[in-house]
């Protein structure tokens, strides 16, 4: 008869076992899909995207990095950081931005709305935030006149609104970021009762993973950027930290909207 410390190492190999396997079982998920796009099938919608290699590749790499990394050892920036590293002809060559960043961008939101036609909510959530992240750095390139951090951190918590959102506030992102909205007309329809989720400012939040239904959220109306899922959470965070950061946030969102004001 086995002993229980030998049964409980065998619990342990086979968890792990499983643990990777369903890691492997998503990057294969989500390689097909980029393949799917790359070969441009013209009985399917390409969502706005023309096939690129570079943009391909970045994007995989880019993905398999975020889906590696837990919400709180924030995933997007722990992603960009390694490509700025692998790919700095794409992130900072000027001549390079203009062609490949947008390119880059729309196929995050190509990939993500397959996903959410095939059922890949997993998936769809990464490919949200990242296409959010890269709207804002894609600004960032083009307004020198706001700094990477400025702009980094004004859409940290859209990003992870997107990174844990629900079906309804997935399906409606990337309806109003993809050309060709109507090809989520079906699915909006089979999630329009689902309710939306917000993600709570609070940092001491005990709600699970901090998100709370939307309709019933409190909202900073000073710097208008952070939500909380009760009064409470709001008055605990404001005595924490919050009541200094607002001002600058409030100056941030200002600057923000005159300067996107002068580039439309």
């Amino acid at each position: 008869m086995p002993s229980r410390k030998k049964a409980q190492g065998k619990a342990r190999k086979a968890a792990k076992a499983d643990v990777e396997a369903e890691a492997t079982r998503k990057k294969e998920a989500l390689d097909a899909q980029l393949q799917r796009l790359q070969l441009k099938n013209e009985d399917s919608c390409m969502h706005g995207y023309e096939p690129d290699n570079v943009a391909a590749e970045f994007v995989k790499h880019f993905l398999h990095i975020v889906g590696q990394v837990p919400l709180q050892g924030n995933p997007l920036g722990t992603a960009m950081e390694v490509s700025k590293t692998k790919y700095p002809q794409v992130l900072y060559n000027a001549d390079y931005n203009a062609s490949k960043l947008g390119m880059i961008k729309s196929l995050f939101l190509a990939v993500g709305t397959n996903c959410i036609l095939s059922g890949d909510i997993d998936h769809a959530r990464q490919c949200a935030g990242c296409a959010n992240y890269f709207k804002m750095f894609i600004e960032d390139v083009y307004n020198t006149s706001l700094s990477a951090e400025i702009i980094g951190g004004f859409g940290v918590d859209k990003d992870i609104e997107l990174l844990s959102g629900d079906e309804k506030t997935l399906v409606r992102y990337f309806q109003k970021h993809i050309p060709c909205s109507s090809c989520l007309d079906e699915k909006f329809k089979e999630v329009k009762s689902v309710k939306k989720l917000g993600w709570c400012g609070n940092p001491q939040c005990k709600i699970p993973d901090r998100m709370a239904e939307r309709s019933g959220m409190a909202f900073c109306d000073r710097c208008k950027r952070v939500n909380y899922c009760s009064r409470k959470c709001q008055k605990v965070h404001w005595r924490a930290g919050h009541k200094e950061q607002c001002e600058e946030m409030r100056d941030i969102r200002k600057a923000y909207e005159k300067s996107s004001q002068k580039s439309s």
